[in-house]
């Protein structure tokens, strides 16, 4: 079982514990890995944009940037950024639910802090394959929450 923290960093939305952590600890089962702690951080475009720029030297938009922290071994540790701003253009334009669209990126993440990768075409298609696997596994009600202001 895994430690799970979220910073909702995004205004009026609240990505919720449970059902964010149920998702981290269905891969890591499936995968055979242990998580020691994972931090999420909700934010928007902006946030991602200088962190794409300040790590990777890439002045783009993206939807999530993951940190892994642990030395090989051990159990992972590691950070999630992901833009909200991206999951919603994403939803429209593949046209998934918001919810459907936000698993995936949490899938995503989660399997980049295993230490997939997904640069190479082969890699890519290796992780889109798991990500709908795992996708067709999770079965979460309620994965955020739209905060009224």
């Amino acid at each position: 079982m895994s430690l799970v923290s979220i910073i909702n960093n995004y205004p009026e939305f609240q990505l919720l514990s449970p059902a964010t952590k149920s998702i981290i600890d269905t891969v890591a089962k499936e995968e055979n890995v242990s998580f020691s702690r994972v931090t999420i951080v909700a934010a928007g475009d902006p946030m991602l944009n200088r962190l794409k720029k300040q790590y990777f030297h890439d002045d783009v938009l993206t939807d999530t940037i993951s940190f892994n922290f642990n030395e090989p071994g051990e159990a992972i540790e590691g950070e999630i950024y992901i833009s909200i701003d991206r999951i919603k253009d994403n939803a429209r334009r593949f046209d998934n639910t918001f919810q459907q669209e936000l698993i995936l990126v949490i899938l995503h993440s989660t399997l980049h802090l295993i230490g997939y990768n997904d640069q190479l075409p082969d890699e890519k298609q290796q992780m889109e394959q798991l990500q709908q696997r795992y996708l067709h596994q999770i079965h979460v009600k309620r994965l955020f929450r739209v905060l009224k202001k």
